[in-house]
């Protein structure tokens, strides 16, 4: 078999590599779903076990509940101050702190042990079908030797096969999955109801705070006799949607365009969050799918080019150069987007648990937002210092080109705010401009002027940002155009001079000219950079005084972090994407056009 004979098996093997981790790494994902959903089932029965033990220390209404799957030990477990899932030979058990009935002193540890039905093993049909699927990927891969020269083949009639037979296992896991999720969730608000029907006296459980939430791991919303909420563990939009339905037993119920699952008992309303909605696995596998035939369609599209061997090394040592940043930006520059933009359809925050698709219910809701769009505004006003920074930069740049005594040194000084660290530079840059000692202010009082409020006035906040950020990025433009006045050649100045062109001339059109694609870089990057301003602000002003410093990308800081909405901060980082792609779009246009008639 010759070499090129020889490629076609490397190349079908690589892309069954590629699929076959896939399926593997799919089903551990949903394995991994149902054995977490245990775990969590497994921590709440625990939890509440020990409840219905604490102060009385009647076994009876634990056992009414479990059955023979609870033990307890006069064993204390040190530092074991909440509910735990441990492991023990694959078996797993909860285990938690018995107190005493003031709850000051440990008397042992509760241990309960998981139902034994409805286990994280596959079930055979699935195992047996994952089996096929793994065959079938081989000799998928097997026949791209064969037919992965016909582009219909590599183009449309790989991906299909391959995404049947990764779907087909796969969903099979996924739909078996759903049921044992559902099923864990039902079982969960049961035992919890039955926990709460053994309470002997409810009224003095409702009395002490967090009691309800303690005894049955649950949200809740307690209604009085005329079937008004009292109070209410739930969001305020889903305790009003909760309170105004009928519940049925264990019903699922769609509350604030979430799916609970929710049940009465006496005048509490218990409500959970099913475990197919919180551990549900979809969106794992189906990326892992996507991403799978992707990456297999590589070495297929590689197989045609067997035949051409200067082609098929050229691309192959293209891509084996370009794997390590194709990588790098898969992993830190894609994903990331592909998480913001999953969080933008969402209505997602930390404080929580339910985190409903809401479509582009975040993006509409910004266009009446107007404290995001005033950020907008500021961010737009602090660019216009770039072309300020671009004059005095290409102006200094002028200055220091000539060789003299000192210049080196004089270089290195303008360059050194470039490399220092932004925040030691906010913060001397914040104390020369405080209004009581600061030191311009201090010098402005040897001439006889008042204090100039810098930093405290809405009307010179935003000033004193701008030349900051000029005095911080002078240097760096200055290194740019000294390289760029070095790349013009000598010979146009002297043939400008002897066609009696004085300074003015020779600057204009022989310095301009020769940097044009030099200032349209540096004009891109500057722009760009002073859209994501946040350092200096985040340090000196913190959007202050009145909003009048609040940029966009603080302010999407502080609707994530502060007020801890994701979903909106993520719609409003892409929004903030689309202002700097268009304004940098306009750029390229514009300016391209330009140098094209100059040319």
């Amino acid at each position: 078999m010759n070499t090129r004979e020889q490629r076609r098996p490397v190349l079908a093997l690589c892309a069954f590599c590629a699929l076959a981790s896939a399926l593997v790494c799919g089903l551990w994902a949903v394995r991994s779903a149902v054995s977490r959903t245990q775990s969590d089932l497994l921590e709440k029965e625990t939890a509440i076990a020990v409840e219905l033990f604490r102060g009385t220390g009647d076994s009876t209404q634990i056992s009414q509940v479990f059955g023979e799957r609870w033990r307890l030990s006069e064993t204390v477990i040190p530092l074991l101050d909440e509910a735990t899932v441990r492991d023990s030979g694959g078996r797993l058990f909860g285990v938690a702190t018995v107190y005493d009935a003031d709850s000051w002193y440990e008397t042992g540890t509760l241990y309960l042990d998981a139902e034994e039905e409805g286990g994280s093993n596959f079930p055979p049909s699935v195992v047996l079908v994952s089996v096929f699927a793994l065959l079938g990927l081989a000799w998928l891969s097997s026949i791209v030797v064969k037919l992965a020269t016909i582009p219909t083949f590599r183009r449309i009639a790989f991906p299909i096969l391959a995404l049947l037979t990764l779907g087909i296992p796969l969903g099979m896991a996924l739909q078996w999955a759903g049921t044992a999720l559902q099923n864990a969730s039902v079982t969960r608000l049961n035992t919890a109801t039955d926990a709460l029907e053994l309470i002997p006296n409810l009224d003095s459980l409702l009395a002490v705070p967090g009691g309800v939430s303690h005894a049955t791991g649950a949200s809740f919303l307690l209604r009085d006799d005329f079937g008004d909420v009292e109070f209410s563990t739930l969001p305020s939009a889903a305790t009003n949607d909760l309170s105004s339905l009928d519940v049925q037993g264990v019903q699922r119920i769609v509350a604030d365009r979430v799916e609970y699952l929710a049940t009465d008992v006496s005048r509490v309303r218990l409500a959970i969050l099913p475990y197919d909605q919180t551990y549900d696995a979809r969106p794992t596998v189906w990326i892992l799918i996507l991403v799978a035939v992707m990456l297999a369609a590589l070495p297929v599209s590689l197989t045609s080019l067997v035949d051409q061997p200067r082609v098929f090394r050229r691309h192959l040592i293209a891509w084996s150069f370009l794997a390590p940043a194709t990588l790098h930006l898969a992993v830190f520059t894609v994903g990331p987007l592909a998480t913001a933009a999953w969080l933008s359809l969402h209505r997602w925050s930390l404080l929580d648990a339910a985190r409903p698709f809401v479509g582009l219910t975040n993006y509409v809701r910004l266009l009446g937002d107007g404290m995001f769009w005033n950020a907008i505004k500021n961010t737009v006003v602090f660019a216009l210092h770039v072309p300020a920074s671009m004059a005095i930069a290409l102006s200094l740049a002028l200055l220091i080109q000539r060789r003299a005594r000192g210049i080196v040194f004089l270089r290195a000084m303008l360059f050194l705010p470039t490399i220092t660290s932004l925040v030691a530079v906010a913060m001397v840059w914040q104390w020369m401009l405080h209004d009581e000692y600061g030191l311009f202010n201090w010098v402005l009082s040897l001439a006889g002027i008042g204090p100039v409020h810098w930093l405290s006035s809405p009307s010179t906040a935003l000033l004193s940002l701008m030349v900051m950020a000029t005095w911080m990025v002078v240097g760096y433009q200055m290194i740019l155009f000294q390289a760029g006045l070095a790349a013009i050649p000598s010979d146009l100045y002297d043939a400008a001079r002897i066609d009696g062109a004085g300074v003015w001339r020779r600057f204009v059109h022989v310095t301009l000219p020769g940097l044009r694609h030099t200032l349209f870089f540096v004009l891109v990057t500057s722009v760009i950079g002073s859209f994501q301003v946040f350092g200096a602000v985040y340090v000196m002003t913190e959007g202050g005084p009145l909003h009048a410093t609040d940029v966009a990308v603080f302010h999407i800081y502080r609707e994530a972090w502060e007020y801890l909405r994701f979903g909106d901060a993520a719609a409003m980082s892409w929004v903030l994407f689309a202002i700097i792609f268009v304004a940098t779009w306009i750029q390229f246009r514009t300016l391209e056009q330009r140098i094209e008639a100059d040319s």
